[in-house]
């Protein structure tokens, strides 16, 4: 395999496109300085990628495009034997360039090519590319620099890798370590924190287990003795169901007699009625009729002699009151006496006053009858005036009845506010009560609401901490999953999007796709990205031609489909200037920054597009704009809107993938170290939640027992209400009637007033006519007559008084006369009653004696009449006591089967009660069965009972807690043990790696200098060796040239002549490539530094090798062109740009 052509186009001096072609064997490039032979070597090793910009003499790769041409690419294609073809093309851009790799006419990456030509022997450290400063870099190369090209044959550096490799995840296995150690110490802290309160669990649980063992044993106790009854129940049944069994069979023979003795007594019936006639039946008839008015007659003197004990009873009661009413006539009688004495003294008294007032009348008359008319002035306003005193005498009366009855009201109305203030005191006492009670239920409650506000924010935070734990290991996934992505992004060549975007963007006249070419600010990236969306795809080309080609290879070659700007036709909109608005930042396309030559294609991309803050402000402008906001929300001319979140990121403008992944590292850091604090929190949440609870439910307790007094306190103050309420009424009342009678009083004090005024008034005209009458005799007189006809007065009302108690005695004297005639006519009449009563019992009693009479002698009759019957009614008779007997056994059997099936009912349904508890003890019981009685299972329990409560709470979660942090301690225990294991596993592939790598370089060491020696001898006449300097550790140190010329010592390479260096550095390169073989080798200039002699002798070695690989040599030198086998001419223009002349065999 060997190259046959060269096309370079726009590459260096290259500037047209030139093709140059090449054969087997030995061609050498020749032409005058200048001229470009040297960028024919830097073709291929551009192509083919062997080298970076510097090695082929330039700052950057856009330096390799011609600078004279105006063009922005440079394209190199080489061509081998077997037909495949290599090609690459870079294209210089306004940002940068790109770089296209071709392998058969197919896109690919440039490790595809490097791939492909590693697999026919063209490797970059294999020397078959030899450039002009190679020679002269493996020279001036250190020792150690030297060696190192060994290690690139020999791939050390592929070992190195694996072993730095090695040594990271080395360092990675030994930081788990520490942090699995780490872990593991505070687990077993953890672990032996709790170990008390677990063992303190277990006991509980032990002591639990205990007793739910004993409460089963008392179940199976319980369960045996249900059984034993059970049995005792059912032998029970069966002995009742025997005994009824019996006493039905019993019962069965008895009726049978039953029924034999009631037919003989219907025969015997028979007889009788037969041998009977009529006669005889009204002889029975008359007799049983007898019998029958003997029972009336009993009944009804019965009755008789009730009603007349009742009578005699009434008789005493109306004795009685008589008696009473007697006596009450006779003090009747006596008070009339008594008051009727007591008058006639009065009417002698009042009969001596009105002689005494007629004497003093008589003399006042006989003393002044010249002052008659005053005198009869003075008796009538002393007449006057008496009424008028009579007036408020009875004004005072009046007013001493409604003071007394206010006085009563007033001592009732003290007694009902006394009673009052004891029942509000009673009520404010049991409202203050209830009140307390309330207030510490409030107090209660709001302890209560305290702690379930409490618990419930522990729950809501415990829950919300374990839905952030579960959310912070979610994030920790998501951005482990974003890490590798972005990674993985990050180490992708580019994002061309298809093969078709590929093709497309190596095509002339491509400038790139929109996300390519624009760049956006961080703060405006995700509202252009969305105001762009699937136009950052579309590609800006230079004319529709170039549009029209690529679109037509797209659909020759079925690669899809792809939208093109070319900026020869578009027609971008005009955007008019925006309103002064704080909220519009701006036209999208003012805000992106790109090349002003692309400048139509944006507009075109994002037309009349604005850039608002909010949402809220596209909607207040909707209809004026097209308008995209901050957060990617948009809004359309028409109205429409779209927004809400993005599942996926959009591929848009100047995506940073670096800091992505800086900042998704360090968001995990911060996400690891969130979770570790989130889950020491649920822990003591966890604790602080149970305390809680224990508290609501002491709270709980106390709660119910305040209810249950405050319904008590309650009920007592609606009773004091009600009873509150009544007083009150009462009291308003009385204080009405009170108002009533102040009113009446007020009125009474006035008229007393008014006729105390008047008697002032009427006794002041007296005083006055007595003072007239001072010089007579009539004053005195008249004084006395008044006392006179005062006493007369006195007398008569005193007369009048008695007069009316005698009306009342009298009155009453007759009432109580007239109750004793009516209680004797009662009397009498009850008395006449009793006779009558005796009478009847008399007539009764002797009705019955006639009747028995008349039984006797019907009996005789019948029994003179029925001798025959009588044996009949005997056998009758006897029948009958027999079917009595019968019968009465007959009922007792019934009776005593009604019993018994009732009592196998009942044992019947104590044996269902006792399966259903049975069931029930079977299922507390479970499989457990004992032997121990109830008693010492009751003790049992008691004493596991005392054991729980000597205990005392316990945290029971520590147990399961235990077991989670020992097995967190065994799984981390096995995980550092992997880890240890992996650490040991890595130790060994270092040390693998160490020795491969040893072994490898030492046979390509090995090889090498062996070729080296054999290389040097044939070129120089004398030996050479490669010297190490440290074999031990080739590693360690560097490689140099131990080399002894023909006819001279031993020297290293530093002590050489300039030719000499050169000659021993050909020697080790061509050992180089002897050890790696290659298709075709290409020396630029190699033979600058030799003299003539030595140039033979490279130029035979070359051809030598020209039996088995192509080689192209650039080279002035006379013996290496004669040595050739063709020659390539190189000249150049008069615009500088390199010609290739031809090509000439060399024969």
């Amino acid at each position: 395999m060997y190259i046959t052509q060269l096309e370079i186009d726009n590459f260096k001096s290259f500037a047209r496109k030139t093709k140059i072609p090449f054969f087997e064997g030995f061609t050498v490039v020749s032409g005058p300085n200048g001229s470009g032979k040297s960028n024919i070597i830097d073709s291929i090793l551009f192509v083919l990628a062997l080298s970076g910009a510097r090695r082929l003499r330039a700052e950057k790769l856009t330096d390799l495009i011609n600078v004279n041409t105006g063009k922005n690419t440079a394209e190199v294609t080489i061509t081998f034997s077997d037909g495949t073809t290599i090609r690459r093309r870079i294209k210089r851009t306004p940002t940068g360039y790109y770089s296209y790799n071709y392998l058969n006419n197919r896109l690919c990456k440039q490790s595809d090519v490097i791939e492909f030509l590693a697999k026919i022997g063209i490797k970059p450290e294999g020397y078959n590319v030899v450039m002009q400063g190679d020679i002269t870099h493996i020279m001036e190369m250190s020792d150690g620099e030297r060696r190192k090209i060994i290690d690139e044959i020999a791939g050390v550096a592929e070992f190195d890798h694996k072993r730095e490799q090695a040594f990271s995840e080395l360092e990675v296995v030994r930081e788990r370590i520490e942090r699995e150690e780490i872990l593991l110490s505070e687990l077993v802290t953890r672990l032996d924190a709790l170990q008390h309160e677990r063992e303190q669990a277990e006991e509980y649980r032990r002591r639990q287990g205990e007793l739910e063992h004993l409460e089963r044993c008392r179940g199976a106790a319980l369960v045996r003795q249900k059984e034993q009854e059970i049995g005792a129940l059912r032998s029970l049944v069966a002995d009742q169901q025997a005994a009824f069994g019996r006493t039905s069979s019993e019962a069965e023979a008895v009726g049978a007699s039953l029924d034999e003795a009631r037919g003989r007594q219907q025969a015997v019936e028979e007889e009788i009625n037969r041998k009977s006639g009529p006669e005889y039946l009204e002889l029975v008839g008359r007799l049983e009729e007898a019998r029958g008015g003997i029972k009336v007659g009993e009944k009804t003197l019965e009755q008789l002699k009730t009603g007349r004990d009742e009578n005699l009873e009434a008789v005493q009661r109306v004795y009685m009151d008589s008696r009473r009413a007697e006596a009450k006539v006779e003090e009747c009688a006596g008070q009339i006496r008594n008051l009727s004495i007591d008058r006639a003294n009065l009417a002698m008294e009042l009969s001596t006053q009105r002689e005494e007032m007629k004497a003093v009348e008589a003399r006042i008359a006989s003393e002044s009858k010249e002052v008659e008319g005053v005198k009869d002035q003075l008796f009538a306003r002393l007449q006057d005036l008496e009424s008028r005193k009579e007036l408020r005498a009875k004004i005072l009366h009046e007013q001493d009845i409604f003071i007394e009855k206010s006085r009563m009201r007033t001592s009732e109305r003290e007694r009902l506010e006394a009673r009052l203030r004891q029942v509000e005191e009673e009520l404010a006492n049991k409202q203050a009560q209830v009140a307390d009670y309330s207030s510490c239920m409030a107090d209660c409650e709001g302890e209560k609401r305290r702690i379930e506000r409490d618990l419930s924010e522990a729950e809501s935070t415990l829950f919300a901490r374990r839905s952030a734990l579960d959310r912070l290991k979610k994030e920790i996934r998501e951005n482990e999953q974003s890490l590798m992505r972005y990674e993985a992004q990050q180490q992708a060549q580019g994002d061309a999007g298809g093969r078709a975007m590929d093709v497309v963007l190596g095509m002339d006249g491509v400038h790139g796709t929109v996300a390519q070419l624009g760049r956006a600010p961080p703060e405006y990236a995700t509202a252009l990205d969305v105001a762009a969306m699937g136009r950052l795809r579309w590609v800006i080309v230079d004319t529709d031609a170039v549009a029209a080609d690529a679109i037509r290879y797209l659909k020759e070659n079925r690669l899809g489909r792809v939208t093109f700007l070319p900026l020869n036709k578009l027609r971008p909109p005009i955007l008019s200037p925006l309103e002064a608005d704080p909220g519009i930042v701006g036209y999208a396309v003012d805000l992106l920054e790109f090349d002003p030559a692309l400048d139509r294609a944006f507009r075109v991309v994002f037309g009349a597009t604005v850039v608002v803050d909010t949402l809220e402000r596209a909607r207040r402008m909707m209809g004026r704009y097209k308008m995209v906001t901050l957060d990617g929300d948009f809004v359309e001319k028409s109205g429409a809107m779209t927004g809400g979140t993005q599942t996926k990121k959009i591929r848009g403008f100047g995506v940073a993938v670096d800091d992505e992944i800086t900042r998704v590292r360090a968001a995990l850091v911060g996400l690891e170290a969130e979770a570790g604090e989130v889950e020491a929190s649920i822990g003591r949440l966890t604790v602080a939640a149970e305390a809680k609870r224990a508290e609501r439910s002491a709270i709980d307790e106390q709660l119910a027992r305040y209810r249950m007094l405050v319904e008590e306190f309650r009920k007592r103050t609606d009773v004091l209400a009600g009873e509150s309420q009544t007083l009150g009424e009462t009291l308003r009342e009385m204080l009405e009637s009170a108002k009533t009678g102040s009113e009446e009083l007020a009125r009474l004090e006035t008229d007393l007033e008014r006729a105390s005024g008047e008697i002032a008034q009427v006794s002041a005209e007296v005083d006055a006519l007595k003072k007239k009458l001072d010089d007579t005799e009539v004053p005195g007189l008249t004084e006395q007559y008044e006392g006179c006809r005062k006493s007369v007065e006195d007398l008569e009302r005193r007369l009048r008084n008695k007069d009316a108690d005698i009306t009342d005695a009298k009155r009453e004297r007759q009432h109580f006369a007239n109750r004793i005639e009516e209680l004797a006519a009662e009397r009498a009449r009850l008395e006449g009653k009793n006779r009558e009563i005796d009478a009847e019992i008399t007539a009764t009693t002797e009705q019955i004696e006639n009747q028995r009479r008349l039984i006797v002698q019907l009996e005789a009759r019948r029994k003179e009449f029925s001798d025959e019957l009588a044996g009949l009614q005997a056998e009758r008779d006897r029948i009958l006591d027999e079917i009595r007997v019968l019968d009465q056994h007959a009922f007792e059997l019934s009776g005593a089967m009604e019993r018994t099936r009732m009592q196998i009912d009942a044992l019947t349904e104590r044996e269902r009660s006792l399966l259903v508890e049975l069931e029930a003890l079977r299922e507390q019981a479970g499989d457990v069965e004992t032997d121990l009685d109830l008693a010492a299972i009751d003790a049992g329990i008691a004493e596991a009972e005392r054991a729980l409560k000597k205990i005392g709470a316990v945290n029971m979660l520590a147990i399961e807690e235990y077991d989670r942090v020992s097995a967190r301690v065994e799984e981390r225990t096995a995980k550092k043990e992997v880890l240890s294991r992996e650490r040991a596993t890595l130790l060994e592939r270092i040390e693998k790696y160490e020795k491969m790598k040893y072994d490898a370089f030492m046979t390509a060491f090995s090889a090498i200098d062996a070729n080296f020696q054999r290389i040097f001898a044939r070129l120089t006449d004398g030996s050479g060796r490669l010297v190490l300097d440290n074999e031990e550790d080739p590693f360690a140190g560097g490689m140099t040239f131990a080399v002894q010329p023909r006819d001279k010592k031993v020297h290293l390479l530093s002590a050489l002549s300039g030719g000499e260096k050169s000659l021993t550095t050909l020697a080790f390169i061509f050992s180089i490539q002897q050890y790696m073989p290659a298709p075709f080798y290409a020396l630029d200039e190699v033979d600058m530094f030799l003299d003539g002699n030595n140039v033979g002798k490279i130029a035979a070695m070359i051809s030598d090798l020209t039996g088995n690989a192509q080689s192209i040599i650039v080279s002035l030198r006379k013996p290496m062109i004669e040595r050739a086998d063709r020659i390539v001419g190189v000249t150049i223009r008069q615009d500088k740009s390199t010609y290739v002349t031809g090509v000439q065999n060399n024969g």
